[in-house]
C-alpha cells in the first residue's frame, strides 16, 4: 500500500472569474501563514502560433503547523473558491520565485510587491534572489559605504531583498567594513 502524501505547505490555482468576490479577504481569514498573487500578465500560445493573454488567475501558497495530507488542505480552503486539488510545495522558495516567475524568460516577470502575505508567512526573501555576500561586498565597494548603520539604511530604502542575508550575517558584513576602514579603502 502506497503511503499518503504528507506536507506543510500545500498550492493551489484558480482563475479570478471561479473565485467569489471577496477571496482575499476570505484568504486572510483563513488564519493560515500563506501568500499569493495574481498573475494577470501571462500569455499563451494558441494553434496558430498567436501569443494571447491568459485568464488572470491567482497561485496561493498556505502552511500548516504540521503536515498535512492533500483532503485536509483542501478542505482548510473555502469551497466557495471552487478548488479541484492542491500540490504539495516541496521547497518554499523555490515555489516563491515561481510566483515572480524568477527562474522563466519567457513568461512575464512579477515583483515581489505583488506577492501578499498572510498570518506571519516568511520566506527568506535574501535565498529567494540568491543574495550572497559577493552581493553585498559589491554594494559596500561601489557605494563606498563605510559603516553599518548607512548600509542597513541604504538597504532598507533601496535593496531590502538583500536585509535577509545581512541580518543574518551581520558579524561577517561588519568585519568587512571594519577591515576596509582600517586600510582607509
Amino acid at each position: 500500500m502506497a503511503a499518503v502524501k504528507k506536507s506543510r505547505c500545500w498550492w493551489f490555482v484558480q482563475l479570478i472569474e471561479n473565485l467569489p468576490d471577496d477571496w482575499a479577504d476570505q484568504l486572510h481569514g483563513l488564519m493560515l501563514p500563506g501568500c499569493y498573487i495574481v498573475h494577470d500578465r501571462d500569455l499563451k500560445i494558441e494553434e496558430d502560433g498567436t501569443e494571447v493573454p491568459k485568464k488572470p488567475h491567482i497561485h496561493c501558497m498556505v502552511e500548516f503547523g504540521s503536515p498535512v495530507v492533500a483532503s485536509s488542505a483542501l478542505d482548510a480552503i473555502p469551497s466557495d473558491f471552487g478548488v479541484a486539488f492542491v500540490k504539495p510545495v516541496p521547497n518554499k522558495v523555490g515555489a516563491y520565485r515561481y510566483l515572480l516567475h524568477y527562474d522563466q524568460p519567457g513568461k512575464a516577470r512579477y515583483e515581489q510587491d505583488e506577492v501578499s502575505h498572510m498570518a506571519g508567512f516568511r520566506v527568506n526573501i535574501s535565498n529567494v534572489y540568491n543574495i550572497d555576500f559577493r552581493d553585498v561586498y559589491d554594494l559596500i565597494n561601489e557605494l563606498s559605504i563605510t559603516n553599518f548603520a548607512a548600509l542597513m539604511s541604504v538597504l532598507v530604502e533601496f535593496r531590502p531583498e538583500y536585509v535577509d542575508y545581512v541580518s543574518s550575517h551581520v558579524n561577517l558584513v561588519k568585519a568587512y567594513m571594519t577591515d576596509l576602514a582600517r586600510c582607509g579603502i
